[in-house]
Parts: C-alpha cells; structure tokens; sequence
C-alpha cells in the first residue's frame, strides 16, 4: 500500500478485524473548484509555490471547466494531461504540499448500473493516483435531487453516496475526502437528518468537505449553534469556502479582510481562477481579519493607495439571509481614485481588475442618472439597457 508523504493512519475496529484507512494530513490551502476559469498548469504552479510559502499544506484540483473531470467523468485523461498532472503533482511534492484531485461522477452516476460505473470511477481514480495523486475527493455536489437514481426501494441518497465512498476508499491507496450534494444546510430542508445518516456510512478516515450553513459561509461556518452538519457524527470535517469565489456574480469582486474563520482548524479557499488575484487572497487568508495586516498584503502585491478609497464596493459577498450593507454613492474623490485605476495603474493585477472596477463606474453613473443613453446602450447588455430606459 502507497502512504503518501505527511498522511496518517487511521485504524478502527469491525467486527474484530482491523481496519487501516489512510487520512490526509492537516488541510489548509486551495480549491481550484469554480466554474468559468480554468489554470495553466504555470499558473497552478505558481500557486503550489506561494502555499509553500505561506506555510499551507493542500491544493485541490476540482475544475467544473475541465471536461473528463465532470461532465465526461468515465473518460480517461489523455497521456498529454496526465504528463503535465504528474508533472504537477512532483512540483507540489517536493515543496510538501499534497494533491487532492477531484473526480464528479454525480451528474449522471447510474446507481441502476452501479457495477460499470463503479469501475468507470475506480478506473479514473487509479489513473489519478498513478499520475501522483495524494488523495481522491470523490464529489457529488451541484447536482439535482433525483430519488430515481437511487437503485432499490430501501437505499436513501445518504447510504447511496456513503456507500458508494466507502467502497472507493477500499479499492484506492491514497486517502479519500468526500464533498456531499448537501454542502451547506440551506441547500435541502432535511439536511440535518441527511447528515446524521451519512456521517453513519462513511469510514473512518473520510474527511467531509463542507460550507457550513450558507454555500458563502458567514461568520463561524462550524459553530454548533450554526449549522447540524458539526454535531452529526463526522471524524472529520473540512471547510470548503468560498468567500472570495465569483463565479456565481461574475461581475462582482471580493477582496476584503478574511474574517469570521478563526477556530476553524482545516479550511480550504475556493479562488476566482484569476491567478494574480488569488496568489494575492492566500496570503489575505493567512492575513485573517487583521484591517492593518489586510492592507499591508495588498500594498506588497502593488495595490495603489487610490484602491482604499473603493475598498467598502469590493469588501465582501451578500451572505444568505443577511441585508446587504447599504453604501452611499460613490463621492468625486471616489470616482478620481476609479479613473486613476483604470488608467495609471498598469500590472498583471491590475488587468484582472480592470473589468470590475470599470463595472463600479458605470454602476455608479447609472445610479447617479449620469450615463448618456448611447452609452448606456453600448456598455449594458441588451435586457439591462432596456430596463433602465422602460422599454
């Protein structure tokens, strides 16, 4: 049996016999796991190194935009991506971050078919650990509740995707984590006794990914008073969090302070894609709620001192069931500090906001009944224009 470097063992007793199930070691770190962008392998290089850096531990590769690892899931990879993923994966190694890769059989898993499917994924994970996987993350998340996949009167979803994880976690050598299609509680009324049966499937060993009770977590994802999924009976829960990720509002960006995590004891950032932007988050991360320290990160990443001045615009999403904070217009100081950014401030940074800082300022004009109507015409996509000329 393969122990990749920094697991653990996990032993536990059965009916007398001893199991020995592997666990990755303490999580910290990356999530490339949105929709809309995907890395280059450079660029996830580059985030490999900055984890090293900051002393995290973890990379997982869940791209929703990678084909074979979702939408054509019992496809194999090409030996081209598995070179460069091997590649990949000794670059992480030799700087003693582990891999975590991700395979979503959910969308269509056929539990009427579940021998050749479970081989189909078995398949898959295998190729993955070959080409130096140090973990599987078996995923179920963002699909429709569907009772009909769920082969034979008797078997739930819980015992059906619990099922279907402890019988992968016997067949590979690396550990296995495990993202539920119920990852945050607002997702289904009955998640709390979902959990509980779940939690009651799984093997020892299987760290459970998680939101908490919103899937943009606020304050205290893990407290107990927040959310069922802490009290249900998993060894193990890790938060998946996606505070900065945008691909939901694609036109929004969130780069505040990163608060409302501390106590968490494993957490894992879901980034934007855009590379520079989340080199510069992870070390936001590590900055935690500290407002001075927040701004020294970004000053050292090249952010101009005009950028502070927008700062509220950019702070932080609307998190499930709260009231957006309201701000005022933007003042002429405010606009100047826009202007200087679009036009003065010329970095690689700098290229992946341009898009949302030139949002705010149409945002702003539009607000301020300030936006000529040929431009708002060329600027806004047809149904916003129309809209807001009452047509």
């Amino acid at each position: 049996m393969r122990l990749p470097l920094g697991f653990k063992l996990a032993c536990g007793s059965e009916t007398g016999q001893t199991i020995i199930m592997l666990s990755p070691r303490h999580m910290r770190g990356y999530i490339e796991g949105y929709y809309g962008r995907i890395l280059s392998w450079q660029e996830r290089h580059r985030i490999v190194d900055q984890l090293a850096a900051l002393g995290m531990s973890s990379y997982v590769y869940a791209p929703k935009e990678d084909v074979n690892h979702r939408i054509a899931w019992r496809t194999a990879w090409d030996g081209e991506w598995c070179a460069y993923f091997a590649d990949f994966c000794a670059h992480a190694a030799r700087r003693n971050i582990q891999v975590l890769a991700g395979i979503a059989p959910g969308i269509d898993f056929d539990f009427h078919n579940e021998v050749n499917d479970f081989k189909n994924l078995v398949q898959k994970s295998n190729q993955l650990v070959e080409a130096g996987a140090d973990a599987i993350v078996l995923m179920f998340d963002d699909i429709e509740p569907d009772p009909e996949k769920f082969a034979g009167p008797c078997r739930s979803e819980a015992q059906c995707h619990g099922g279907i994880a402890g019988q992968l976690a016997s067949e590979i050598a690396v550990p296995l984590c495990l993202v539920p299609r119920i990852y945050a509680d607002e997702i289904a009324s009955e998640a709390a006794a979902h959990y509980k049966e779940l939690a009651s499937t799984l093997p020892a060993g299987v760290a459970l990914f998680h939101c908490g009770p919103q899937i943009v977590a606020g304050d205290g994802p893990f407290d107990a008073d927040r959310t069922a999924v802490t009290t249900a009976g998993f060894q193990r829960l890790v938060l998946w969090d996606n505070l900065y990720c945008n691909d939901y509002c694609p036109r929004r960006l969130f780069v505040g302070p990163y608060r409302g995590r501390t106590g968490i004891d494993e957490l894992m950032l879901n980034g934007t894609g855009m590379v520079e932007t989340d080199l510069m988050l992870l070390s936001v991360m590590q900055a935690g709620d500290d407002e001075r320290r927040w701004q020294t990160v970004l000053r050292a990443n090249g952010v101009p001192e005009a950028f502070f001045a927008l700062a509220p615009w950019f702070d932080a999403p609307v998190i499930s069931g709260t009231v957006p904070k309201a701000l005022p217009a933007p003042h002429a100081e405010q606009m100047a500090a826009i202007e200087h950014l679009l036009w003065r401030w010329k970095t690689p940074l700098a290229r992946e906001w341009y898009p949302f800082l030139f949002g705010l300022k149409h945002d702003a004009l539009i607000a301020a009944d300030e936006m000529p109507g040929d431009r708002l015409a060329k600027t806004q996509t047809a149904p916003l224009h129309q809209h807001l000329e009452g047509r």
